[in-house]
C-alpha cells in the first residue's frame, strides 16, 4: 500500500510566546517513528501567527501534497492537555496579527462548520459525550480519555480557529484542529509528541475504513 500523507501544522512566535508549543510538537512529531509505525508521508510546516499567510498557505497545501489527513496544531495557555476541536466558525474575527492585521472581510463568512471526524469508543478508551447548543452554536463537550483528555469547545477567535475554518472548507472530512498546551515537566514536548501520534493513527483508521 503507498504511503497516505499527513500535513501537520504547527504556528510560530507571538505575544508574549516566545516558544510555540504547537510548533515544537510538529517538529519533534518525526521523532516518534510515526512514518515507519503508520506507514505516512508526514510534512510538517511553521506557519506564521498571520491571516494572509494562513489565506495563502492554507490552500497550497492541500493541492501540493493532496493529504489523507490535515492536522492543525495551535497553543492554548488554558489547554491541561492535548485537546481536539470540533467545530470553526467563519466570522467574528477582531484580534490583530503578528503584523497588526486583522483578516480580509472577503474572506469571511457568517458559517459554522463541523469537522466531519470522530472520535470512536474503543476498548482502550473511556469516552464520555456531551453536546448543547450555546452562544455560538455549540458548547463545550469533554471526552474524557484514559490516557488524557480531550476538550472539545468553541476555539478562540484568533488564528488558530481561522485556520481550521480555512481547511474545513477545503474538505471537513479530512481536517482537524489541535490544541497543544504549554510545554511543562508533565506535558514535554516528546511526551505531547508521542500523544499526537496515538490521536493521527485513530483518525487514520477513521479515513481508511
Amino acid at each position: 500500500m503507498n504511503p497516505k500523507t499527513v500535513v501537520v501544522t504547527g504556528f510560530g512566535i507571538f505575544r508574549d510566546y516566545k516558544v510555540n508549543a504547537s510548533w515544537e510538537v510538529a517538529r519533534v512529531l518525526p521523532e516518534t517513528g510515526i512514518t515507519d509505525e503508520l506507514n505516512i508521508n508526514l510534512v510538517t510546516v511553521n506557519i506564521p501567527v498571520s491571516y494572509k499567510d494562513v489565506d495563502q498557505i492554507v490552500p497550497a497545501l492541500w493541492v501540493q501534497h493532496e493529504p489523507a489527513l490535515m492536522v492543525h496544531l495551535g497553543v492554548s495557555h488554558l489547554a491541561k492537555t492535548l485537546t481536539v476541536e470540533l467545530v470553526a466558525n467563519g466570522h467574528g474575527y477582531c484580534s490583530m496579527d503578528i503584523y497588526g492585521n486583522g483578516p480580509d472581510d472577503k474572506c469571511l463568512v457568517n458559517n459554522v462548520i463541523e469537522t466531519g471526524l470522530k472520535m470512536e469508543c474503543t476498548d482502550e478508551l473511556d469516552i464520555c459525550t456531551s453536546r448543547d447548543a450555546g452562544r455560538y452554536l455549540w458548547t463545550k463537550s469533554i471526552y474524557s480519555f484514559s490516557i488524557f483528555s480531550f476538550i472539545l469547545c468553541i476555539l478562540y477567535r484568533y488564528l488558530c480557529e481561522y485556520i481550521y475554518f480555512k481547511s474545513l472548507c477545503i474538505n471537513k472530512n479530512q481536517t482537524i484542529f489541535i490544541h497543544v498546551p504549554q510545554l511543562d515537566q508533565d506535558n514535554t514536548v516528546h511526551k505531547l509528541a508521542e500523544k499526537l501520534k496515538y490521536v493521527i493513527k485513530k483518525l487514520l483508521e477513521q479515513i481508511t475504513e
